[in-house]
């Protein structure tokens, strides 16, 4: 009795104070001892796990590696345990001194993969995923692991609209599957799918990912989902693919505390589009001024009074001297992460428990993220039979974020184009400088003193599971999530600015409510017959039931700057404020069978009823075949097997789906928030479409996995996406009221090619060496317009099928006349033949836009990966690279003006400009008032290779050796440096290449950051 107290007491205390763990103790008369060590380099192991097999009698080592363990009776069995190691099992037949190496498990997570609905041995995997370990993620200076999936996972795209702390970000798998609606992946979080994307309540450029919550340091493993065997469980969510997320369990054993920290600076990545200094400028006006009378016909000493005049106009030098804008508006940002988690367990209760906090100010003042996170995931074996757990999240995240896009006080659109060197800061009483040469009483350097932008996000997302075994194998898993997310905002216009004097102080706030209950069931049961047949089989019903609400307002006047609560204000300029809900219900069930551990069959099938769609179009299903054969153990291989150490090939087809991001686009609708001469109104908003369906996405995938001496190991793919009833506006006649509405009619096709290969260079005592290269060739087709189109004109782009969706449609540049300076274009008039005749012209009207054989989808994308480690250093670094995109220079359209808009800055390329008869250069005669105006002309040369090869991460660490740390109880340090962008090289430098997104647009926002940390690891 006194036992079984006391032994339950050691499994409730960890559950009430997550930082403690039991060890079961029972006496015996036969005391078994030993000690535990690292085959690596012969040092003992604290903490490592001693357990009777088949008992709860056991122990850990203790700070030598030792340990003393009582049993019953002999011979028995010892199992051996330790994180990161091999699992070994010792018999012990009498009681003498026992001596175990233990053998590091470098690979652990590369044997299995985890679908949310199960795990499975990579070796009988038959789909397709990309794995990404915990050791790629770990020291790696980013808020979110998104940023850090780029170059480690084939067949993955990151993009991110802004370099600021916290801005929204995406991953794009195998190409572009939908026009209309997301292209994003679904994010599972411990098998639960999760919201994720872009809840900014500003309409910031940069938006707020809600990803950032997630603390890096808390993923186990992030697996990719890429083909249809395992993302067809997902249904009506999962054509883009699935990214799912293990966060960190605990494991039997003594607590093991890890305390991390680090600090570092930021700065931008490349030189990010430089303009002229105030004397390069100034030298660059005059000679404007002057050529431009020079040109009307006046005399060379008319145009140098004129000159000589004007100059002080456009580009006078200041009381303070020449300003750089740079100096003032942007300054070095700063890192700073701190980390501590516990973890442990004994055979009956394992948990994890971290807390973090993070903190990053961006390169301007008004721009940053902190974040507090804590997570405790906890399993409790209540009975044989019964199984109980949780994991269980809060965080805290909080962002500074300045205005981007075309705003005249934005630090990056004003600093690179109207506000100037000749421009001061401040007057020479020390008073802002409220009167600039183009940017009239807008100031950008006042503006980042008072105004400013906040965002918040509290979040916890909280899952309950129970498991029971019925009979070995049969289990009844149920797991309940809550998601819950508040989001606020405030952006305030300080009345002593620009942005806020004309309202005497605007206040906008914003308040969001996110929820999301998922609830799941599901019956498993997994055999083996006959020692050669192995099946697996699952069914389950969820139900996913997600809502959100929010409410708005903004007030203007107030009596003083230092107390803007919205309450303060004196005029009420807006209020707002609506709901919004959605469900789906789904049946699913799944089974794979193989034979002999050789032949593998799996299907999977998914039916899944949305609110998003009309009751009568509500239901669709979704299914998915796979089967793998691994060559390797068939017997015509034995004569290779010592070289050839494996081969497996496999397929896999099926059908997913992508639903309307829109919750009512079903519907027709009437609105409500416009009345007619001040009183109430309802009018027309929407049409109705009750035949709206999810997009379909058909998935066929084969591959090829080989090893070579168990040191070379490859993965070859080839896979087709199909994606129908793609969702677009379609036009209708305007007697409606209306010029669209959104239908199924389209249908794009994307198809490529995945290599990875992974080569163990050394594996020697104190060296090791291992390097992955991945590389990923994606082509986008567009298969179906709507309405029998062929083509469909957007901006600067084109939808033409047969083409890559975003081709670029512009007129074409044919470069500068050598003896004017003037621009040239080709007309590009169609012949009878349809062919393109390429005449050349100076007049922009003469000269057609045309479809251009460039596209912005990069054609392939990888990255390369060295982890080596001598003794107790160790080195890690990623290239990440893209080839065969390009970027269209939205930003051009401001600054491209060729000497037009004398008042603004000029770009540093200008230097390279047509000057006298014979030059050959891209860059027209810089001169007041150009008969071409190229800023105003869309044309080929503002498109830009997107190609890149970026150091992308890089760390160097040193381990302390263990001799050094014995005594003091630690188990691990170690010491390291780390960067994140830390070099670059593009085709195309003027800006950087990935601050382009997925459209190709390379507009006015902040490029990625460069960011050099150093910290300490320390584990005890």
């Amino acid at each position: 009795m006194l036992f079984n107290m006391n032994h339950r007491l050691k499994l409730v205390l960890p559950i009430l104070l997550l930082f403690c763990a039991g060890s079961a103790f029972a006496q015996s008369s036969t005391s078994l001892t030993g000690v535990v060590l690292d085959e690596a380099d012969g040092q003992p192991l604290i903490g490592a796990s001693v357990l009777v097999k088949g008992t709860t009698n056991g122990v850990s080592t203790d700070l030598d590696g030792r340990f003393r363990l009582s049993v019953n009776q002999l011979p028995v069995t010892l199992e051996f345990s330790y994180v990161g190691y091999k699992t070994q099992e010792m018999r012990v037949t009498a009681a003498k001194e026992l001596r175990v190496v233990m053998r590091q498990d470098a690979a652990i997570l590369d044997d299995v993969v985890v679908t949310g609905y199960s795990t499975v041995k990579k070796s009988a995997y038959a789909g397709s995923a990309a794995t990404v370990k915990a050791d790629k993620l770990e020291s790696i200076p980013s808020a979110s692991f998104m940023d850090l999936m780029q170059g480690n996972a084939t067949g993955v795209q990151f993009t991110t609209p802004s370099g600021q702390p916290g801005a929204a970000s995406s991953l794009r798998i195998r190409g572009m599957g939908s026009f209309n609606a997301s292209n994003s992946p679904l994010y599972v979080i411990d098998g639960v799918p999760v919201r994720s994307g872009d809840v900014d309540q500003l309409g910031t450029d940069a938006g707020f990912s809600l990803m950032s919550t997630i603390n890096t340091d808390d993923i186990e493993s992030i697996n990719v989902i890429k083909d249809a065997a395992a993302a067809s469980l997902y249904g009506s969510r999962a054509a883009n693919g699935v990214v799912i997320i293990t966060t960190k369990k605990g494991k039997v054993g003594k607590a093991v505390v890890n305390l991390r920290a680090d600090w570092g600076s930021s700065d931008f990545a490349m030189n990010f589009r430089p303009v002229m200094s105030g004397a390069e400028r100034r030298d660059y006006i005059y000679d404007a001024l002057y050529r431009g009378q020079i040109r009307d016909g006046v005399s060379e000493a008319e145009a140098k009074a004129y000159a000589d005049k004007d100059i002080e106009t456009y580009a006078p030098v200041p009381w303070c001297g020449y300003v750089d804008w740079n100096d003032v508006l942007f300054k070095k940002g700063s890192h700073q992460t701190y980390e501590a988690s516990i973890s442990g367990g004994t055979d009956r209760f394992t948990y994890y428990t971290s807390l973090g906090y993070l903190k990053q100010e961006g390169i301007t003042i008004q721009s940053g993220l902190e974040r507090i996170s804590g997570r405790v995931n906890a399993e409790y074996k209540v009975t044989d039979h019964l199984t109980v757990g949780a994991n269980l999240l809060f965080t805290s995240t909080n962002q500074d974020v300045y205005s981007e896009g075309t705003s005249y006080t934005s630090p990056f659109y004003s600093s690179r184009n109207c506000v100037v060197p000749s421009d001061p800061v401040y007057l020479e009483d020390g008073s802002w400088n409220r009167k600039f040469i183009r940017n009239s009483d807008r100031n950008p350097a006042l503006s980042q003193a008072y105004d400013w932008k906040r965002q918040f996000i509290n979040r916890t997302f909280n899952t309950l599971y129970a498991e029971y075994e019925f009979i070995q194998n049969l289990k009844l898993r149920s797991t309940l999530s809550y998601d819950y997310n508040v989001v606020k905002a405030k952006d305030w216009a300080d009345p002593r600015t620009s942005n806020g004097d004309d309202t005497n102080g605007s206040m906008y706030a914003r308040m969001s409510e996110y929820k999301k209950l998922v609830w799941k069931s599901q019956l498993s049961y997994r055999t083996t017959f006959k020692d050669v047949h192995h099946l697996d089989a699952l069914v389950g019903y969820e139900i996913d039931d997600a809502s959100n609400d929010y409410i708005s307002g903004q007030a203007s006047n107030f009596a003083t700057a230092v107390k803007n609560d919205l309450s303060n204000g004196m005029t009420t300029e807006s209020v707002g404020g609506a709901p919004g809900a959605q469900r789906i219900v789904s049946y699913l069930a799944t089974a794979n069978y193989d034979y002999r551990d050789r032949y593998y069959l799996g299907g999977s099938y998914r039916v899944d009823g949305s609110s998003r769609l009309y009751r009568d179009s509500r239901w669709g299903s979704f299914w998915s075949l796979s089967g793998a054969w691994r060559i390797i153990e068939e017997p015509f291989m034995n004569p290779v097997r010592d070289w050839f150490t494996d081969l497996k090939l496999r397929a896999s087809y099926g059908v997913n789906g992508t639903l309307p991001s829109d919750s009512f686009g079903y519907m027709g609708l009437s609105s409500l928030t416009s009345g007619y001469m001040g009183e109430p109104a309802t009018s027309p908003s929407q049409i109705a479409n009750y035949d709206l369906k999810w997009e379909t996405n058909y998935n066929f995938n084969i591959g090829i996995d080989f090893s070579f001496w168990n040191r070379l190991r490859g993965t070859l793919e080839y896979y087709t996406r199909d994606t129908k009833n793609l969702l677009m506006d379609m036009p209708i006649s305007m007697v409606t009221g209306f010029s669209s509405y959104l239908k199924n009619v389209g249908e794009v096709h994307n198809s490529g090619v995945e290599f990875e290969l992974t080569s163990t260079n050394f594996n020697l005592k104190d060296f090791t060496w291992e390097t992955t290269f991945n590389i990923s060739a994606n082509r986008n087709e567009v298969v179906k317009l709507s309405n029998n189109q062929t083509q469909i004109v957007s901006g600067s782009k084109i939808h033409i099928i047969g083409k890559p969706y975003y081709t670029y449609y512009m007129i074409e540049f044919a470069g500068i006349n050598p003896e004017t300076g003037a621009p040239q274009f080709y007309t590009n008039t169609e012949d009878e033949n349809g062919r393109y005749v390429k005449e050349i012209t100076e007049k922009t009207a003469d000269a057609h836009a045309i479809p251009i054989d460039k596209h912005a989808e990069p054609t392939v994308i990888g990255g390369f990966n060295n982890t080596l480690r001598y003794k107790w250093f160790d080195l890690a670094f990623l290239f990440s690279y893209q080839f065969g995109g390009y970027s269209y220079d939205n930003w051009a359209q401001k600054t491209e003006h060729g000497g037009y808009d004398l008042e603004a800055n000029i770009p540093t390329y200008y230097k390279d400009s047509w000057k006298k008869p014979g030059d050959i250069t891209k860059y027209e005669l810089f001169i007041e008032a150009p008969k071409v105006r190229m800023n105003g002309v869309t044309t080929t040369r503002r498109l830009h290779s997107s190609d890149y090869i970026r150091l992308k991460t890089i760390t160097f660490g040193f381990t302390l050796p263990k001799a050094w740390l014995t005594k003091a109880g630690i188990q691990k340090a170690r010491i390291y440096a780390s960067a994140n962008n830390l070099w670059t090289w593009a085709a195309y430098d003027y800006y950087d290449p990935t601050s382009a997104g997925t459209d190709g647009i390379a507009s006015w926002q902040t490029p990625p950051l460069k960011t050099i940390t150093a910290g300490i690891n320390v584990t005890f």
